[in-house]
C-alpha cells in the first residue's frame, strides 16, 4: 500500500510541476485546465490514470515532465526495457519517445498490442531487437550513400 500512495503523491507533484513548466501561471487557470482534461479541478481527487492523463496533457503543452512509471507487474516490461525502447526511438529520430506514432505502429506490428506501456517482457525484447536491427540497417544505408 505505501508504494501506491508514494506513486500517487509523486504524480500529484509532477502534475503541478508540469503545469508550471507548460506556462500555466495561476492556480485558477491550472484548475480550469484540470477540470477540462479530467473532469476534476483538484489533483487530490484524481485517480492515478487521470493524473497521468493530465501530465501527458501538460507534456503536449510544452512541459518536459513525464509521469512516474508504475512498478512493473510480473511478466510486464521492465523500466530498463522501456527506457531502452525510448532511447532507440530517439536515436531513430522519433522525438516523442514512447508516445511517438511511428514507434506505436512498430510496436503494434511487432508485438500485436495497442500501447508500448502494455508490453510484456518477451514482447519488449522483440521490440528492442527489431529497433536495434532497424537502426543498424539505417547506419549501413547511410554509410553506402
Amino acid at each position: 500500500m505505501p508504494a501506491i500512495k508514494d506513486r500517487r503523491h509523486k504524480l500529484i507533484a509532477q502534475a503541478h510541476l508540469a503545469a508550471k513548466q507548460a506556462g500555466c501561471a495561476s492556480e485558477e487557470d491550472r484548475r480550469a485546465i484540470q477540470q477540462m482534461v479530467t473532469g476534476k479541478a483538484s489533483c487530490a481527487e484524481m485517480t492515478e490514470r487521470e493524473l497521468v492523463r493530465l501530465i501527458d496533457h501538460w507534456g503536449r503543452m510544452g512541459s518536459a515532465v513525464r509521469a512516474a512509471a508504475p512498478q512493473a507487474a510480473d511478466g510486464m516490461a521492465t523500466r530498463w526495457q522501456l527506457a531502452t525502447i525510448e532511447r532507440l526511438a530517439w536515436e531513430l529520430g522519433w522525438e516523442e519517445g514512447l508516445d511517438d506514432a511511428r514507434l506505436l505502429r512498430f510496436v503494434q506490428r511487432t508485438a500485436k498490442i495497442d500501447s508500448v506501456r502494455w508490453l510484456e517482457k518477451a514482447a519488449a525484447s522483440s521490440v528492442i531487437s527489431g529497433l536495434m536491427r532497424w537502426k543498424r540497417q539505417r547506419r549501413r544505408a547511410e554509410a553506402r550513400a
